[in-house]
């Protein structure tokens, strides 16, 4: 998708939106208008922005460049940039002060904002023992450091980093002006003993700790491209697949169809699919449980796997048509940005990142309260 495909894409979305609302009602071109000087202005701010490991497949194969995919986000008005210091940064972990201006020069040239920076923390550099407290501490400093440098505000830390470790890093962050979050990415559950005590931690640090929720937690369907290519080896049957699919949706007893497809002559793939189906949303949870932690969440990672073919530009396997609402009725204030890892389980030849992320994108654009 161009340029030029995704403005039309995003004015077509935008009018889509608007249709059956007090705004079109009244004729107006602005929801802000309708509600009048009396209404208070809405308590969400959500902003859209792009981590650049979505692009890894187009970096390390393709030879897309750091500019280029810099360039792609503020084409797009995705202009919160997320990004892995060990993926992008020369010299890594200390870039020289040519390769700094570079990346400075890249930001205001391109109006991008760096929001994230990802701490991609290696603990297990020995083979004789565990890494101490002070020693990850160590390490955790350089990206700090590192992260403050390229201006960034926020930091993700993986979802395994020890309690210690946070509790030790929380106030060397706040000197630096930093807030960690550590992401909540399945099959961690929502309410659980592990969030209660990140909401532990964040109640006494607010200013410079909190989580930052990962939307594969609200997966609730495989993804097509696996059942496309089933059908293509020869191992999967469409109009059984289709059947499997429906009924799951339907919420139709997974004993029930394992029976009716028992009953079709199936291939070996046809019954496998019952299970790969059913098991889909096994991380699923429920959006409702995002509400209370809103108030602690400062960056969202936009995690999908496969958009959706033609001009529907929906996701096909995340529920962001229920998580959106969500967010705005807490007030989220911050990025969500696009994390794509469609790229895992396809064919090189099928991948492309830049269609599928702009694609999101349409989709973003669409949902109201996302600017």
């Amino acid at each position: 998708m161009d340029r030029r495909e995704f403005v039309s894409k995003v004015a077509g979305a935008t009018a889509t939106t608007m249709l059956g609302t007090s705004a079109a009602i009244a004729g107006s071109d602005s929801p802000e208008r309708v509600a009048g000087p009396s209404s208070p202005a809405p308590a969400h701010q959500i902003k859209r922005g792009v981590t650049l490991y979505s692009y890894q497949q187009a970096m390390m194969v393709n030879g897309m460049t750091l500019e280029d995919m810099i360039e792609e986000l503020s084409d797009m008005g995705a202009y919160g940039v997320e990004a892995m210091g060990q993926a992008i940064v020369d010299n890594y972990p200390d870039p020289s002060d040519q390769w700094l201006a570079m990346w400075w020069e890249l930001m205001d040239r391109y109006g991008t904002i760096p929001v994230c920076y990802t701490n991609f923390h290696d603990q297990n550099l020995r083979r004789s023992r565990p890494m101490t407290t002070e020693e990850n501490l160590a390490y955790l400093k350089r990206d700090l450091r590192l992260a403050k440098k390229m201006g960034f505000t926020h930091m993700r830390m993986l979802v395994g980093t020890p309690f210690d470790l946070l509790k030790a890093a929380i106030p060397v962050a706040a000197d630096m002006g930093l807030w960690l979050g550590v992401e909540i990415h399945a099959p961690v559950k929502l309410k659980s003993g592990f969030i209660d005590r990140l909401v532990e931690i964040a109640d006494k640090h607010p200013d410079s700790f909190g989580l930052i929720p990962d939307m594969g937690i609200f997966q609730r369907y495989p993804r097509p491209y696996l059942r496309e290519r089933n059908i293509a080896n020869g191992t999967l049957t469409r109009e059984t697949a289709l059947f499997i699919e429906e009924s799951f949706k339907k919420d139709t007893d997974r004993a029930e169809v394992e029976k009716q497809v028992a009953k079709r002559k199936p291939k070996p793939g046809d019954t496998a699919y019952v299970e790969t189906v059913y098991l889909s949303n096994s991380n699923y949870q429920d959006p409702e449980d995002l509400l209370p932690l809103i108030k602690y969440s400062r960056h969202i990672h936009g995690k999908f796997y496969e958009m959706s073919k033609g001009d529907q530009y929906d996701d096909t396997t995340v529920d962001y048509e229920n998580v959106i609402p969500i967010l705005m009725e807490g007030g989220y204030n911050g990025y969500i940005c696009s994390e794509y890892e469609g790229q895992r389980d396809m064919e090189m030849a099928d991948v492309d990142e830049v269609d599928e992320i702009r694609r999101q994108h349409v989709m973003l654009k669409r949902m109201p309260g996302e600017s």
